[in-house]
C-alpha cells in the first residue's frame, strides 16, 4: 500500500547521509571548454540527501571521464553514467539509487519518495543553469545520472516537483551551454572540502 511504501522510503532516507552544510561547491572542467570551469553550488538546505549523494560519487571517482550522452538543445544536457566514458572503458560501477527529494514551499523539510502534489510548488525549480537528477519512470530510481538545464523555464517547468533539483551553476554557464553529445568530464572536484560537512540524517 501507499502507506507501507512511504514508511519504507522514510526508513531508507534516514539511513542515507545528508549534506549538513548549507552550501557546497563543485568544479567541473569539460573537454569542450577546459579553461572555463563550471562551478556548481549545491543546496544542502533544500536537497541534503541528493547533494550528499553527488558529493560521495565525486569522491568515489564515479564521474571521471564520463560523457554527456544526451543533449537536447534549449532543454537539458545529461551525463553521469559511469558505463559511458570517453575512453570507452565504461565502468560497470554499482551505484545505489536514492529516493526522490523535493522540498515544497512553506514546508520545513523535503518530501521523499513521490512527486509533489499538483497544488504544491517546489523551492528549487527548473530554470536555466539548474542541476537535477535524471531518473526512469520510477521516482526513486535516481543514482548517478544528472542533467543541466540549458533552456528557458517554460521548456522545463513540467519537470518541477517530479525531479530532484539540487543546485545551480554559478559560474561557467557558457561551458554548459556549449556542451555537445559526446563531450566529457576532464576533471571534477569539490571546492573547499574542509568546509563541507556530511553526516547522518537526524531529521526523521
Amino acid at each position: 500500500s501507499r502507506l507501507v511504501l512511504l514508511v519504507a522510503t522514510l526508513g531508507l532516507v534516514s539511513a542515507l547521509p545528508v549534506l549538513k552544510s548549507q552550501r557546497a561547491w563543485v568544479q567541473i572542467n569539460m573537454s569542450n571548454n577546459p579553461n572555463v570551469p563550471i562551478i556548481i553550488e549545491l543546496d544542502g538546505t533544500d536537497a541534503p540527501v541528493t547533494s550528499a549523494n553527488f558529493l560521495r560519487l565525486i569522491e568515489n571517482h564515479v564521474y571521471d571521464d564520463t560523457v554527456f550522452h544526451r543533449v537536447v538543445p534549449e532543454f537539458v544536457a545529461q551525463g553521469g553514467d559511469p558505463s559511458q566514458t570517453h575512453s570507452n572503458s565504461g565502468r560497470n560501477a554499482q551505484v545505489d539509487s536514492i529516493p526522490l527529494e523535493v522540498r515544497a514551499l512553506g514546508e520545513e523539510s523535503p518530501e521523499y519518495g513521490t512527486p509533489l502534489a499538483s497544488n504544491k510548488q517546489p523551492v528549487l525549480k527548473h530554470e536555466l543553469g539548474s542541476i537535477a537528477m535524471a531518473r526512469t519512470n520510477d521516482p526513486n530510481s535516481a543514482s548517478s545520472q544528472f542533467y543541466f538545464v540549458t533552456g528557458p523555464q517554460q521548456n522545463v517547468k513540467h519537470l518541477d516537483g517530479g525531479y530532484a533539483v539540487f543546485g545551480k551553476v554559478v559560474k561557467g554557464m557558457e561551458s554548459v551551454s556549449a556542451i555537445q553529445q559526446g563531450d566529457y568530464i576532464l576533471a571534477i572536484r569539490v571546492l573547499e572540502p574542509e568546509k563541507v560537512e556530511i553526516g547522518a540524517n537526524n531529521s526523521l
